[in-house]
């Protein structure tokens, strides 16, 4: 957590965790209690409460669980994108399910490139991934990189 922070928002001091599970609040908040930074940590228990906390505390970056009542993750990316003073804040997933209730296996996704991504470079990064995910794994389990016909 620590590294993903320093590698995305070098100079944050303020962070706010946003998840609907009072123990994954705590967790969070222990986690970045224990880092050298000394980070300021809000927390917010939905959407609604992370939007208006996020417009008054102006957090550095925020740690989203997407899968919540009342106003879920997916919303407040879409609010907090449309609002000229909340879309420069960086987000962080943190969802141990997807939407569907599943649970997550992969424990990151980023995208990134130093001089950013072009919109070319965007649509297809986001058509790949939609294509991948899109996409069932055989009864066996993903195919191995042998058995993949090109």
């Amino acid at each position: 957590l620590s590294d993903m922070l320093m590698s995305i928002a070098p100079e944050a001091k303020t962070v706010l965790v946003v998840d609907d599970e009072p123990e994954a609040l705590l967790l969070f908040a222990r986690m970045l209690a224990a880092t050298e930074r000394d980070y300021r940590v809000l927390t917010a228990a939905n959407g609604r409460e992370a939007l208006r906390m996020m417009r008054r505390a102006k957090p550095d970056v925020v740690l989203l669980d997407l899968v919540m009542p009342e106003m879920d993750g997916f919303a407040v990316l879409a609010k907090a994108r449309r609002s000229r003073r909340l879309r420069h804040i960086p987000f962080v997933i943190i969802s141990a399910k997807d939407p569907s209730g599943q649970p997550v296996v992969s424990n990151a996704l980023a995208v990134s490139m130093a001089d950013g991504l072009s919109a070319h470079q965007l649509l297809a990064s986001i058509d790949a991934m939609r294509e991948i995910l899109s996409s069932s794994p055989a009864p066996d389990g993903p195919a191995s990189p042998e058995s993949r016909a090109d």
